[in-house]
């Protein structure tokens, strides 16, 4: 125990080194130039390259510098803040975290500053702002099924009828538990509060068969090489492995909605400059070059839907899903996020 004691301490001291050295010597991938400082922690990948060539490259004509930092780490930044010195300004992050911990983690927006034209009301919370909409989705490897394909959550959790391999995401939050509910015939409407011992029921079913993920790198590889026949997937993932020459299908029965926000950190150091990067990243220019170039839609209305016929074989909507779209309740997942955490772990684990 003494030991374990020494050990938990000398990690609390290299992550506040690390801060320190974050803190003088820059974050990765900044991007060149002078002109005032912003920096944003965010997920990376496409979308990364897709902000650098539109809402940074806007922000440096305007004299602002954009630093970026990836992966958004939760628990680096409750260091930073924790330690009254974060060195991060806005924060990509999921509705649910930016309600659960605003005030604490995250600032107040002030909607006063933001250029709300073409966001959604329902999406915008205290310290969140909407940034990105997109759906959690079956997706199915079609040389597998051929003539027979998969067309429900219920098809996904029965192994029989539909033998094969299934990837997962190994976090609570990517919709394990919502997808098993709805494929044991829980309404939709009467999806939340999340029943735990029916939802691993209903996974219980395909554990042996499944294969978990912890990145959407690996989530990729495992389309694109066939490793899974089935996949609950991120959309963005399941198109990056088609044009790596997967041949997979989608369903868009009951896809799960959700949407990404932006946060400014709790005493970041440059607040001036975050409301500008947030409000060139949900810009028009910004969101109609994510739409064009990835399968996700808008989180500003007047950016519109891509017209590419490849991207957009993968973007769920209402139309596409006739009705069946299941809205994530973020309010519940604010509240529940740990607890959902701990039995999805132990379920994994067991």
């Amino acid at each position: 125990m003494r030991r374990n004691g020494r050990l938990g301490k000398a990690l609390v001291l290299a992550v506040l080194l690390g801060l320190t050295m974050t803190a003088c010597f820059g974050t990765a991938g900044s991007s060149a130039g002078g002109g005032k400082p912003v920096v944003f922690s965010n997920t990376g990948g496409a979308l990364e390259k897709l902000f650098k060539q539109n809402a940074y490259a806007d922000l440096s004509r305007k004299g602002i510098t954009v630093s970026t930092e990836s992966p958004n780490n939760e628990a680096k930044l409750t260091a930073m803040v924790r330690g009254s010195k974060p060195t991060w300004d806005v924060y990509y992050s999921t509705p649910y975290a930016a309600m659960a911990k605003c005030g604490t983690l995250f600032e107040k927006i002030d909607y006063s500053r933001i250029h709300t034209g073409g966001l959604d009301k329902s999406q915008m919370t205290d310290c969140g702002v909407p940034v990105l909409n997109s759906y959690f989705v079956l997706v199915y490897n079609k040389d597998t099924y051929k003539s027979h394909p998969p067309r429900s959550w219920a098809d996904f959790y029965d192994t029989k009828k539909f033998p094969g391999t299934r990837g997962v995401m190994n976090f609570a939050k990517d919709a394990g538990m919502e997808t098993a509910l709805l494929a044991g015939g829980v309404p939709a409407d009467k999806l939340y509060p999340l029943d735990y011992d029916k939802a691993f029921a209903t996974l219980d079913k395909i554990r042996k068969n499944t294969r978990f993920y912890d990145t959407g790198a690996q989530q990729t590889q495992a389309l694109q090489s066939g490793e899974v026949d089935m996949m609950l997937a991120w959309p963005g993932r399941a198109y990056d492995a088609v044009k790596n020459g997967a041949n997979l299908g989608v369903v868009f029965n009951q896809p799960i909605k959700y949407h990404d926000v932006l946060t400014i950190v709790k005493g970041a150091p440059h607040q001036d400059q975050a409301y500008a990067l947030i409000n060139s990243l949900i810009g028009t220019k910004n969101q109609k070059a994510v739409v064009d170039q990835q399968p996700y839609g808008a989180a500003n209305s007047k950016a519109g839907k891509t017209s590419d016929a490849a991207i957009g074989a993968f973007v769920a909507d209402d139309t596409k899903a006739k009705g069946t779209v299941v809205v994530r309740d973020n309010a519940w997942w604010a509240k529940n996020l740990d607890e959902a955490t701990r039995r999805w772990t132990k379920w994994v684990n067991g």
